[in-house]
């Protein structure tokens, strides 16, 4: 469709009166770094290695734009559906997820899950959970028929094809098909990926922006961002709660504006509360 700039104009003025910005619920991250949190119809990705925090990070942020309002789901394609909302009554309660999991709570620990259940389930129409869904086909079939505003995907290189097995046409069918989506329904997707081995070879500030199995990951990318251990991450086996406990959040991409910017975050133990640290 040919267009004018004065018809794109039109078009910016209008979608301006009815933008709606999600915000992650981090404050320095919103307000520094998104200019209020996240836009509709955004691609996000988040990079890290295993045992990082990317899934912790990916509820947490779900958990505070359903606190919003808006409709959101997550789809997992590695961790169940129950260690999911283990981990969310975790962070509310302060309690070890795997606590709660298998009932292994004190009395005080019980009238603290009691009270973070009731928080859970007051968002009820806000949070689908999904741990079922491999198939590109079947994920993006729920995205469309659940209209939701913000959906995360655990982890994209999980992804299955029906038509593909080589690992870079699958992955990079099924992030261009997510876009498709997101530009068609003004939803927000957050995707969680490992990073590539070439990307390990760098650290902090110089690490390239490169996800596991296909450039097309980054390239679909509006925000592009990688988790990284914080190298003052050091832990004693007796700590309930470490200051220096961490990860450093980079800002590899921004089609918005500057990127390489990137933010401390904090883990308060046990219940797993993340946090922006002051640096």
């Amino acid at each position: 469709m040919k267009l004018t700039p004065k018809k794109v104009l039109s078009r910016i003025k209008k979608e301006k009166e009815t933008t709606e910005v999600m915000p992650t619920g981090f404050a320095k991250l919103d307000s520094k770094l998104l200019d209020g949190g996240f836009y509709k119809g955004e691609i996000i990705v988040i990079g890290a290695f295993t045992g990082v925090g990317k899934s912790l990070l990916a509820g947490q942020i779900l958990f505070n734009i359903a606190k919003a309002g808006f409709k959101t789901a997550y789809f997992s394609l590695e961790i169940s559906n129950e260690m999911i909302v283990a981990r969310m009554l975790a962070r509310l309660a302060d309690i070890k997820a795997t606590r709660i999991r298998f009932g292994l709570l004190t009395k005080k620990e019980m009238k603290r899950k009691i009270k973070a259940e009731a928080e859970l389930i007051a968002l009820n129409k806000y949070i689908a959970l999904y741990d079922d869904i491999y198939y590109i086909d079947e994920l993006e079939r729920e995205i469309l028929k659940g209209e939701y505003e913000f959906v995360v995907i655990d982890f994209i290189q999980n992804i299955i094809s029906k038509t593909s097995s080589d690992e870079y046409t699958k992955l990079s069918n099924a992030v261009v098909r997510l876009q498709k989506v997101a530009k068609k329904t003004k939803t927000t997707i957050l995707i969680l990926s490992q990073l590539s081995n070439f990307a390990a070879k760098a650290g902090g500030g110089e690490k390239i922006l490169t996800y596991k199995g296909s450039g097309a990951i980054a390239m679909v990318a509006d925000l592009g961002f990688f988790l990284e251990k914080d190298s003052a991450d050091v832990r004693n086996v007796d700590d309930t709660y470490n200051p220096e406990e961490g990860t450093l959040l980079y800002l590899k991409k921004n089609r918005r504006g500057l990127s390489g910017w990137y933010l401390k975050l904090g883990y308060k133990l046990p219940g797993g509360d993340i946090y922006e640290k002051q640096i």
